[in-house]
């Protein structure tokens, strides 16, 4: 008898050991997800790297995300992917300037439409940004042939503040 339960403590030992490998490699595999798409980024490589003809910027805030993913890591690939690029950084001092001067007469005044919530804290206020968006700065940021993006599907607006030295941009690069 005594053997007997040796030898079941001994399986279910075994078999217990054998369920928690599983479960133990579940939560090690967690930390492959990509970033969670509501955190706010502020290194400006990637945002120059795409958007090189807005030239040399700083203090970036901004989000990236596959606008068809729905939160969670995909399990099969889609035929392409929507990326998002959405937020705010400052120029150069006169660069705004300089931008609504190379295409005069095209820009209006209009604020960025939407702000997603976890830019809204690094957003300025309405009144002191004063901002300015015209179709012929759009596309020209987003030529390839003007340092932007070599993505020829990207589309996108960008908005200037010449008071406070910032450009808001909301692009969307299709990858297929």
């Amino acid at each position: 008898m005594g053997r007997q339960r040796g030898g079941r403590r001994r399986f279910l030992r075994l078999l217990g050991g054998s369920l928690l490998l599983p479960a133990a490699g579940c939560t090690a595999g967690s930390d492959r997800h990509p970033p969670d798409r509501l955190r706010v980024r502020t290194d400006p490589e990637p945002v120059r790297t795409r958007l090189g003809a807005l030239g040399e910027l700083s203090d970036p805030h901004w989000l990236g995300y596959d606008i068809d993913e729905a939160g969670g890591s995909r399990t099969i690939p889609g035929p392409d992917s929507r990326i998002r690029l959405v937020g705010l950084a400052r120029l150069p001092e006169g660069a705004v300037a300089a931008a609504l001067a190379a295409v005069p007469g095209t820009f209006e005044r209009a604020a960025p439409p939407e702000v997603p919530e976890p830019l809204a804290p690094h957003f300025p206020a309405p009144a002191a940004a004063d901002w300015r968006t015209s179709a012929a700065y759009d596309a020209r940021v987003l030529a390839p042939s003007a340092g932007g993006t070599a993505n020829p599907t990207a589309d996108g607006r960008f908005f200037l503040s010449e008071p406070l030295g910032l450009v808001w941009f909301d692009v969307l690069f299709l990858h297929a």
